[in-house]
């Protein structure tokens, strides 16, 4: 019997919520850059009732790393109720695991040592996933911002000062235009763009100058946003997975959350179901409707 039972804990199957953060877990809050998302109570509330249910968190987001860290962010919140042990954190859109690690304990840049054991304490780490074109992109991206910057100025856009130039682990560059209007970003989108591409068509021919990656420009409201076509979070899905042990022939329960087309890269398994969300309150309500068949 004990056999038994061992034998079916093994094919349970893996229950996984993958979850973007903004205009999921927040309500109607605007997404602005260096400033920790406002997480609803209600979201707090029904991810501990998934927890309950089996369901291992991951959160995956497009925002940096530190700005889970800040005060009142993510990471303080999750520990605050609970839930942080049994979630993983991704950010940059997966580029970045953030989690804690044992570092040597320091004291004035010197390795403090306990008789002949140097000692060892938990620090707050970012893990960066190495790939490729990506990090030469990461390595040039404050200048090609600023050539982006520097051509949208010349066309006419006028954009405010930078509140986000200190976020080195960010993957995006981020612009917020003056007239904030719908068809000013729409008008934004299509000029960036298209410098955009004249940037990585200068990099393929030159090698040096341009971008090394291809760019994809969103409107996201606040403003518009420019990102490496190639990045996504499906990038956090697959080092969540692999980071869980989960093999491709082990049984996946998996709900993928976003509330934008972009999120379902998401969705890079057909045991993992994408569910495009409008606001934080069709969120809830259909988690809550999930949650009730297990």
């Amino acid at each position: 019997m004990e056999k038994l039972d061992k034998k079916n804990r093994c094919c349970e199957p893996h229950k996984i919520l993958f979850l973007d953060i903004d205009g999921v877990l927040t309500d109607g809050v605007t997404f602005i850059p260096g400033i920790p998302p406002k997480i609803a109570i209600a979201s707090m509330k029904i991810l501990k009732e998934a927890q309950k249910k089996g369901f291992k968190l991951v959160f995956i987001t497009a925002r940096a790393a530190d700005e889970l860290r800040l005060k009142g962010g993510l990471e303080s919140l999750l520990e605050k109720n609970g839930l942080l042990c049994d979630s993983l954190l991704y950010a940059s859109s997966g580029l970045d695991y953030v989690t804690h690690d044992y570092e040597f304990k320091t004291k004035d840049h010197e390795v403090v040592y306990k008789g002949e054991d140097a000692v060892l304490e938990v620090k707050p780490v970012i893990k960066r996933e190495s790939f490729g074109s990506l990090d030469k992109y990461l390595l040039s991206k404050n200048l090609l911002g600023k050539e982006i910057k520097h051509q949208l100025k010349f066309m006419g856009f006028k954009i405010l000062p930078a509140i986000s130039e200190r976020i080195a682990t960010d993957a995006r560059i981020f612009f917020e235009l003056e007239n904030n209007t719908k068809e000013e970003r729409k008008r934004a989108v299509e000029a960036t763009q298209k410098v955009c591409d004249f940037m990585h068509e200068a990099y393929k021919k030159t090698g040096k100058f341009g971008s090394p990656v291809s760019l994809v420009v969103w409107d996201i409201e606040a403003g518009i946003s420019i990102e490496p076509r190639e990045l996504g979070k499906h990038i956090g899905v697959l080092r969540a997975i692999k980071r869980m042990g989960i093999s491709l022939d082990e049984r996946l329960i998996g709900y993928a959350f976003g509330d934008s087309p972009t999120d379902s890269k998401m969705k890079i398994r057909k045991d993992i179901e994408f569910v495009k969300v409008k606001d934080h309150a069709d969120f809830l309500k259909t988690l809550k409707k999930e949650l009730e068949k297990y």
